[in-house]
């Protein structure tokens, strides 16, 4: 097991203009959960969600603005002590929310720390990007498992460009693109 501080490096996580670490803003956490991904999970869920699905489960993460601040390095700090839990049952870390894609730059920053660890990160996502930024690249490249909550496909109306009946957002925009 390497040391917490060999895992945060200047490489893998990404600094402001004025030299301090990027932010994250968190909802919880779920030390062991079962359910979001294969084995023993450390689930974070990040704070804000532009959708607005009438089934969600997590509504008091949509806001963006709510939740508590963390770094990085604090976030590993609570990870790697259920590290031996992760590895005797194949299990890793989720970003779930909220939307995690809404912090790209900060879940890769994560990602990449917890590859350093040799720890399984799977991205929990509804797949919704307001337009392209080279951080998802970034980001799917340190991901090992997505799983993409695809909403309701049925439209208002049989244009390409509707609107989800149960999201009210543009499903055409939740669908990304990636070269492979």
């Amino acid at each position: 097991m390497s040391n917490l501080t060999d895992c945060i490096t200047n490489e893998s996580v990404a600094v402001t203009a004025d030299k301090k670490p990027v932010i994250g803003r968190i909802h919880s956490f779920e030390s062991c959960g079962t359910v979001d991904g294969p084995g023993i999970r450390f689930i974070t869920f990040f704070q804000g969600c532009l959708m607005r699905c009438l089934y969600c489960h997590n509504r008091d993460t949509w806001d963006t603005h709510g939740g508590k601040e963390i770094t990085v390095e604090d976030l590993m700090k609570e990870v790697v002590t259920y590290r031996h839990f992760m590895n005797a049952s194949g299990g890793g870390v989720t970003a779930s929310g909220g939307e995690a894609i809404l912090q790209a730059e900060f879940v890769r920053d994560w990602f990449r720390a917890c590859k350093k660890e040799g720890i399984h990160t799977c991205l929990d996502t509804n797949g919704f990007v307001r337009r392209y930024d080279p951080v998802i690249d970034e980001l799917l490249d340190v991901t090992d498992l997505v799983m993409l909550d695809l909403k309701q496909m049925m439209m208002r109306s049989t244009r390409i460009w509707s609107v989800s009946l149960i999201t009210g957002r543009w499903n055409s925009r939740s669908i990304y693109q990636r070269k492979m």
